[in-house]
C-alpha cells in the first residue's frame, strides 16, 4: 500500500450510475461487500496541486492494524462538484474534499487515507450501518487525524499564523493583538458546528488542523479556545465563539477526552444535551455520531440502523435515555413533543430543534435521601403491565442503578413515574420579544421583577423576593468580572439594568459581542424558549413557553428537579417540560409533603 502506482484508465462519467450524487454509492460494483472486521482505505496518488485527482481503493482488516491517516472535515454545500477517479471511474464529490485532497496529497509518494465519503457506500444503508459502528476504531486506529478546516482566508489567518509560529511560546502570548474579527471567522467555520467532528477529534491519537497550507496540533486550538473561555481574553471585545456552537464542548475538552479514554465512555445521556447544538444532515446521526464516544451500555442498546426510519426509533432511544443508571430522568430535562407529533409527550422529535439552550439539570447527589418517606407502593390499577413489574421489583429508592425508577409500556407509548405534585401554576408571562435586542429583554425583565415582586408571596418579604427573582433569571450561578462564581445576583441585575456594561454589550459591537457581565450573559440563555410563571401557592421560576396556568409542578422519585405536566382526559398526563421553581429547588418541598400525595403519573 505503499508503493506508487500509474493512474488508472479512467471510464467515461456516463458509464456511472448516479453520478449526480454527492458521494460513492454502488457505481456499478466499485464497492464489493465487506467483511465482518473489514474497512476500505483510498490511496491518493501522487501529483501536483492543480493535477486531476486519482486514487485506489483498498480493503483491509481493522485488527491487522493497517497504517493509514483520517480526514474530518466538512462534506460542504452540494451546490458545487468536482470529479475524483477512484479506480478509474469518474465520481463526483464536494469541492471541500476536493480541495483537501489537494491539499493533502503528496507530490511524489502515494497518500493512505480513510475518508468517509469514499470508503462508505453511501447508497447501502446496511453497509453504512456497519461502518458508522466501527468509526471509534477506526479514528483511534489512524495514525494521525487531518482536521481539514478549508482553504486559507483572510478573514481569519492571524489566528493560524499566532496557532502555528507560538506554539513553544505561553498560550496567552500575543493573544490580546488577535483581531476579535478573525477569532470570530477561525471559530465560525463549518467544522465547528458539525456534529460528528467530535469522536473524530477526541478519539484520535494524533489530531492536526490544516487551513490551506498552515498546519498545528488540534491541542494549540483547545488551548487557545479555553483562554478565551476561562481568563475571558477577548471578552470585552466581543464573543469570539458568537458562531461556534462546539464552544461548550472545546470549554469541557480535557476532561471530555478523560471520560471517554480512561472512564469507559461518555454516556449519551450527558452527551446529547451537550452536543444538541451541532449540526448533522440526517436526523438519525443526532444520536449515531456519538455512539463512539459513548458507554459500554449504550452501544449495546442503540445499534445504526439506516434501513429504518428513524421515527420509529425515537421513542426507543429516548426511552433508553430516560432509563440511565447513571443519573436517573436527567434525560427528562431535554425531552419533550409540541404539535402535532406522533411521538409520546415524554419523547424528543430531533427533526425539529428547539429553542432551549440552555438546561436545568444537577447531578444526582442527594435524589435518593429526599425520597426517604416513600413508601412499598404497588403499582395502581390500570395498566397490567404496571402491575407485572411492580411483582417483579419493588419501587424503591434504594434501588442502586435507579434502572427501574421509570417504567414504560410494551409499545412505549405510556410512561410510568411515581412522584408527587407539589404546587400548580396560577399566571404565566412569555417573552414578548425574543430578539437579541438587550433594551427589550431588559424591559421584559423589569416587568416580570415588578411581577414578582407583588405576587410572589411564598418569599417572606421584598428583598428576598427580589433575590429569588434575580436567581431565577441566571439560574443561581454566575461568574463575575475576575471568572470567580458569585451569588451575588441581586448586585448583578442592577448593574447590567443601569447599563454600566453597555458599551461592551452585543448592541455596540454590531450584534455579535459577549457582554463581560456574566449574568446578563446567562439570563439571555435561560430565556430561550421559556416564561416566567407565578405558582398559586407564590412561588416563582422559569418554565416552558407552552407551559398553561393550571399546569402541575411535580417531584419525580429518583431525580432533584422538577418538571412540568398537564392532566388530560381520563387517567393520562402530558409532559411539557422542565421547570425551575426559586425556593423548591434544594428540597424545600419535602417538609410540606405527605405520604399520602404520592401519585403514579402515567404520562403518555
Amino acid at each position: 500500500m505503499t508503493a506508487a502506482s500509474p493512474a488508472p484508465a479512467r471510464k467515461d462519467a456516463t458509464q456511472v450510475s448516479a453520478a449526480n450524487t454527492m458521494f460513492v454509492e454502488s457505481f456499478d460494483g466499485l464497492f464489493r461487500p465487506l467483511k465482518e472486521g473489514h474497512i476500505r482505505l483510498i490511496q491518493l496518488l501522487p501529483g501536483t496541486r492543480t493535477a486531476p485527482l486519482s486514487c485506489r481503493l483498498d480493503t483491509v482488516a481493522l485488527k491487522d492494524r493497517p497504517h493509514f491517516n483520517a480526514l474530518s472535515y466538512v462534506w460542504g454545500t452540494t451546490g458545487k462538484t468536482e470529479t475524483l477517479a477512484l479506480d478509474g471511474v469518474d465520481i463526483p464529490i464536494t469541492r471541500n474534499l476536493h480541495v483537501a485532497l489537494q491539499y493533502l496529497r503528496h507530490g511524489t509518494e502515494p497518500t493512505t487515507l480513510w475518508v468517509d465519503a469514499l470508503c462508505i457506500c453511501q447508497g447501502d444503508n446496511v453497509e453504512k450501518g456497519q461502518q458508522v459502528r466501527m468509526m471509534g476504531d477506526i479514528f483511534r486506529g489512524a495514525r494521525l487525524t487531518w482536521i481539514w478546516l478549508g482553504e486559507a482566508s483572510q478573514e481569519d489567518d492571524a489566528v493560524m499564523d499566532y496557532l502555528s509560529t507560538n506554539a513553544r511560546q505561553s498560550d496567552s502570548e500575543g493573544l490580546a493583538e488577535l483581531p476579535i474579527r478573525s477569532l470570530q471567522s477561525f471559530f465560525g467555520r463549518p467544522w465547528f458546528r458539525r456534529l460528528w467532528i467530535l469522536q473524530e477529534a477526541l478519539l484520535s491519537q494524533q489530531p492536526i488542523v490544516k487551513c490551506g497550507d498552515k498546519q498545528t496540533a488540534f491541542e494549540r486550538v483547545i488551548r487557545l479556545s479555553t483562554d478565551l473561555i476561562f481568563k475571558n481574553l477577548g471578552n470585552r471585545r466581543g464573543d469570539p465563539f458568537v458562531n461556534c456552537p462546539l464552544q461548550r464542548c472545546l470549554q469541557e475538552w480535557d476532561r471530555l477526552k478523560h471520560i471517554v479514554l480512561e472512564r469507559g465512555g461518555w454516556s449519551l445521556v450527558y452527551a446529547m444535551p451537550m452536543a444538541e447544538q451541532l449540526e448533522c444532515t440526517l436526523f438519525e446521526d443526532r444520536v449515531f455520531a456519538l455512539l463512539g464516544l459513548s458507554t459500554e451500555l449504550d452501544r449495546k442498546t442503540i445499534k445504526p440502523d439506516y434501513t429504518k426510519p428513524f421515527a420509529q426509533i425515537q421513542a426507543r432511544i429516548c426511552a433508553h435515555l430516560i432509563s440511565s443508571p447513571e443519573n436517573p430522568l436527567a434525560a427528562l430535562h431535554y425531552m419533550g413533543v409540541r404539535g402535532n407529533s406522533e411521538l409520546p409527550s415524554w419523547a424528543r422529535d430531533w427533526s425539529k430543534p428547539k429553542r432551549v439552550e440552555w438546561h436545568f439539570w444537577r447531578q444526582p447527589a442527594g435524589a435518593q435521601e429526599r425520597w426517604h418517606f416513600l413508601s412499598e407502593m404497588r403499582a395502581g390499577i390500570g395498566h397490567g403491565w404496571l402491575d407485572v413489574n411492580a411483582g417483579k421489583q419493588a419501587w424503591q429508592m434504594e434501588v442502586e442503578t435507579g434502572t427501574n425508577i421509570a417504567h414504560f409500556s410494551d409499545d412505549l407509548r405510556i410512561l410510568a413515574l411515581k412522584g408527587i405534585s407539589v404546587d400548580t401554576i396560577k399566571s404565566v408571562h412569555g417573552a414578548s420579544a425574543f430578539d437579541k435586542n438587550t433594551v427589550s429583554w431588559k424591559r421584559e425583565c423589569e416587568s416580570w421583577r415588578t411581577l414578582a415582586i407583588e405576587n410572589a408571596t411564598a418569599y417572606p418579604n421584598r428583598e428576598a423576593r427580589f433575590d429569588a427573582f434575580c436567581n431565577t433569571l441566571c439560574s443561581g450561578r454566575y461568574r463575575d468580572a475576575r471568572g470567580k462564581p458569585s451569588t451575588n445576583w441581586g448586585e448583578a441585575y442592577e448593574s447590567w439594568i443601569r447599563g454600566e456594561d453597555e458599551s461592551d454589550s452585543s448592541e455596540s459591537n454590531g450584534g455579535v459581542g459577549r457582554t463581560p457581565n456574566d449574568f446578563a450573559f446567562r439570563t439571555e440563555r435561560f430565556r430561550a424558549g421559556r416564561s416566567f410563571i407565578i405558582t398559586r401557592k407564590g412561588f416563582m421560576g422559569l418554565a416552558p413557553e407552552n407551559a398553561r396556568t393550571g399546569d402541575m409542578v411535580c417531584f419525580f422519585k429518583g431525580n432533584l428537579d422538577p418538571f412540568i405536566l398537564r392532566s388530560k382526559s381520563g387517567i393520562h398526563q402530558e409532559f411539557i417540560g422542565e421547570t425551575l421553581i426559586a425556593g423548591l429547588m434544594e428540597g424545600e418541598w419535602v417538609g410540606d409533603a405527605d405520604v399520602r400525595d404520592i401519585t403514579e403519573y402515567w404520562i403518555e
